[in-house]
């Protein structure tokens, strides 16, 4: 008996129906959401009705990673007093491709001490919709160069995404580990709608 031909493009992978199977026990053997394994499938026009031999796609259950490679501005809040001889600003880069290592880093200027914040340390955060801030420290480059001068990164693995986000502010914090941003120590914060590509 001939089949249709499964789709060219299946994010998974071929599997051949064998006796017994129903869309629904390949969707359990897999791990697949049932919807999702009938969508991957629009060759079959009643997936009630499937034969042995017949090869469909089972889709990947994990996320496709966007890729993102940007940079945004980060700019002072109203927390850091205006000074014409060394602007309070900053920038982030974003980095994150499928099947690479990605990261996110910022740099500063021209922030004062964490001190005149309250705090001790500068944290950024990437600040996320529906999931936990992810902090990182920011360290002071040499002393010796003025305004201060701050920078950190936070790297994360192949498979993990990060990108798109909220928005990444700076804060001055008490000390590290941190698990939320004290918003009334707001030093720099940037959009990530605005992260332009490179």
């Amino acid at each position: 008996m001939l089949f249709p031909a499964p789709p060219a493009n299946c994010s998974g992978f071929y599997y051949t129906v064998r006796p017994g199977d129903t869309m629904f026990t390949i969707a359990q053997r897999f791990g697949v959401p049932l919807p999702a394994l009938i969508a991957a499938n629009p060759q079959i026009p009643n997936p009630s009705l499937i034969f042995p031999g017949q090869v469909i796609c089972v889709p990947s259950t994990q996320p496709v990673v966007p890729t993102v490679e940007c940079g945004m501005l980060l700019f002072r809040t109203a927390n850091i007093p205006f000074n014409p001889a060394a602007e309070a600003g900053g920038i982030a880069r974003v980095f994150q491709r499928p099947g690479q290592a990605g990261n996110v880093l910022v740099a500063a200027i021209g922030l004062p001490a964490p001190q005149s914040l309250g705090g001790n340390i500068y944290v950024a955060w990437i600040r996320r919709a529906n999931a936990a801030p992810i902090p990182f420290q920011l360290l002071r480059t040499s002393p010796a160069i003025e305004p201060g001068v701050y920078v950190g990164a936070f790297v994360f693995g192949a498979g993990e995404i990060i990108a798109p986000f909220q928005d990444i502010v700076v804060t001055a914090e008490v000390g590290f580990p941190v698990m939320t941003p004290n918003l009334n120590r707001i030093a720099l914060i940037g959009q990530f709608n605005q992260c332009c590509p490179r």
